[in-house]
């Protein structure tokens, strides 16, 4: 049986793999799991895009395959990903989608697949779909049990959910001036009009709708951001925050222009709700920095590690009852808004803890835990998870301490090193942290020594 899911829903060139005959498939494969598993109920999807320009055609095939089968849409038309996964509770459907390729560039689209509370599809579930797809077992609706389609708009309600969510009077006071580069994409609908009803002075950048991403790569990284940085420094604003391109990321850029590091700003968010709740569990990565372990120990809470991934750390969250999650990349869970990344409610919570602190953006990031990260990475063919558990048995027979949740992680006293296969792509990561430059440094060329023993046997 062939295989069309990879950790969180298909991507691929929008025409080539992903193509009209591809989504409508998905959709008839989809909507025949859900009548196969209650034949009697009504049942109702709810769809949206993100701003690229396959989306619409692609919205329309998927559409088209769950309409045939019997199954109600809801369009929702262009909106982040986690305003689709907050319209799966908001309207009681059965069940999501989202055409969107997230942050990679605009020839790329995908498709995501979600449960009834939000959550990606399960393995299982999404097994099932697959099934469909390749024996091509679809459910066909009589002519007057076809599915009916309306469309409705959730971008309201999703930016009145997050606003009640956040001490809004806290933030009208201090009035934050914050410049926003939404990449074209889908937060260009939410993130300028919440901050704006937030009470802050907003200068948006790269704000119109449009899939070409003409502005900058829609990746969110320090690199494609050299630009917005400078912007957000000439402008003399608090900060500023740039997102990809279906908004389910935020990162942040201090008064000074300099890129904030994922992890510190969910280090941000972190300490605020370990103080606001007394404690609670947070759940995250093994590839995030131990800011997040040195704050759980400093406020009461307790961390959990999974492997890489929002979709793990968002079923861990629901698993476990968890307090907020997140990865290094920046992406911020707050499971009782959300099962996934939500890049606007990160920026809520950020803005309030701005407001209420009355420090600087720079000053609150000086004041988390001291620690230093240095990242590499190696482009490899052939097995690579292979080779990073060779990595993880040198590294045993050396009686080094190593967690193998996901790759092979080296733990020293003040420190660690992560080496990882990339789930996308023919890479091997290599991540180190210590709480000096000149450490991490040397964790990092441990862990490449090690990979480098592997490589040359």
């Amino acid at each position: 049986m062939g295989k069309i899911f990879g950790t969180f829903g298909v991507r691929g060139i929008a025409n080539k793999k992903i193509t009209p005959e591809f989504a409508l498939k998905i959709g008839m494969a989809f909507g025949t799991l859900l009548k196969r598993e209650q034949p009697d109920k009504e049942l109702w999807v709810v769809i949206g895009r993100d701003t690229r320009v396959s989306g619409e055609m692609l919205k329309n095939a998927l559409i088209s395959g769950l309409l045939s089968v019997g199954i109600n849409v809801i369009d929702a038309g262009v909106a982040p990903t986690p305003a689709i996964q907050f319209a799966c509770k908001y309207f009681g459907t059965d069940g999501g989608a989202v055409i969107t390729a997230s942050h990679n560039p605009p020839e790329y689209n995908g498709i995501k697949l979600l449960e009834s509370n939000g959550l990606g599809l399960k393995k299982e579930r999404e097994t099932i779909v697959e099934e469909l797809f390749f024996k091509e077992e679809f459910y066909k609706a009589k002519w007057d049990e076809i599915g009916q389609l309306v469309e409705r708009d959730i971008i309201r309600p999703y930016i009145d959910t997050i606003k009640a969510k956040v001490d809004v009077e806290a933030i009208r006071k201090r009035k934050p001036f914050v410049v926003v580069d939404t990449s074209n994409g889908a937060g260009s609908l939410v993130l300028p009009y919440l901050l704006r009803e937030l009470g802050c002075k907003v200068v948006s950048v790269n704000a119109q709708p449009d899939g070409h991403f003409p502005a900058r790569n829609p990746e969110p990284n320090e690199e494609n951001l050299q630009g917005f940085m400078k912007i957000v420094k000439s402008l003399k604003a608090d900060f500023g925050v740039a997102q990809d391109g279906d908004a389910d990321r935020s990162v942040f850029i201090d008064e000074n222009g300099n890129f904030i590091q994922g992890d510190k700003t969910f280090a941000l968010v972190v300490k605020a709700m370990l103080e606001e709740n007394k404690g609670g569990l947070v759940v995250t990565t093994i590839a995030t920095s131990h800011i997040i372990d040195e704050l759980a120990k400093m406020h009461g809470g307790k961390v959990l590690k999974t492997k890489v991934g929002d979709l793990i750390v968002s079923r861990a969250l629901l698993e476990h009852n968890g307090l907020v999650g997140g990865e290094e990349n920046g992406g911020v869970i707050f499971p009782d808004h959300v099962l996934g990344r939500d890049g606007a409610m990160t920026v809520a919570k950020i803005v309030e803890i701005f407001a209420k602190r009355g420090k600087k953006f720079s000053e609150l990031i000086k004041e988390l835990p001291k620690f230093y990260q240095v990242k590499t990475k190696k482009h490899i063919e052939g097995d690579r998870k292979a080779i990073v558990a060779e990595v993880a048995e040198i590294a045993e027979k050396e009686e080094l301490k190593i967690d193998t949740t996901d790759g092979t992680k080296i733990l020293f006293e003040d420190g660690w090193v992560l080496i990882r296969a990339s789930g996308t792509e023919p890479i091997i990561r290599i991540f180190a942290e210590a709480k000096s430059d000149k450490r991490a440094k040397e964790y990092l060329n441990i862990g490449l020594k090690l990979l480098d023993e592997v490589l040359k046997a």
